[in-house]
């Protein structure tokens, strides 16, 4: 709940917090001639905030056990979540156009060969490596 609020401050940057972590964030409206005001009526207007005039609100607003939670938004999982530290080492290794040996690929990843050839058939089997005329390179999806 923002009370008072100037256009910049600290009640400001707790309410955008608040907001990411799915918190319902409720502010007071003041005076338009306000200085102290223009942080609330910034958040009610960039829609980060709930309205909030009465104590009843602000009881609405606080349900409890979370019942007024935002949904979380859902994210884009990219090609590389999940992979092990020496599997995203070894992505960063392969080269977009050309192909690459085992040992050069061991050399500028700075793992072993036993390590290279695993790891190559595990970013193979997720269809982030390819094999091409004796070589490895990205795969054109992991682009």
């Amino acid at each position: 709940m923002v009370v008072e609020a100037r256009w910049r401050s600290g009640a400001l940057n707790t309410a955008h917090h608040a907001e990411t972590l799915g918190r319902a964030v409720g502010a007071v409206p003041g005076s338009v001639h306000s200085a102290n005001s223009a942080g609330c009526h910034r958040l009610l207007r960039e829609g980060g905030a709930v309205c909030v005039t009465d104590a009843a609100e602000v009881a609405e607003l606080a349900s409890p056990s979370g019942e007024a939670l935002v949904e979380p938004r859902a994210s884009r999982s990219a090609d590389h979540d999940g992979l092990t530290l020496e599997d995203l080492i070894l992505l960063d290794a392969l080269p977009l156009r050309t192909t690459s040996s085992v040992d050069k690929l061991c050399a500028v990843a700075g793992l072993s060969p036993e390590s290279v050839r695993a790891g190559l058939g595990r970013l193979g089997l997720l269809g982030l490596a390819a094999a091409e005329r004796g070589g490895w390179k990205r795969a054109k999806e992991s682009c």
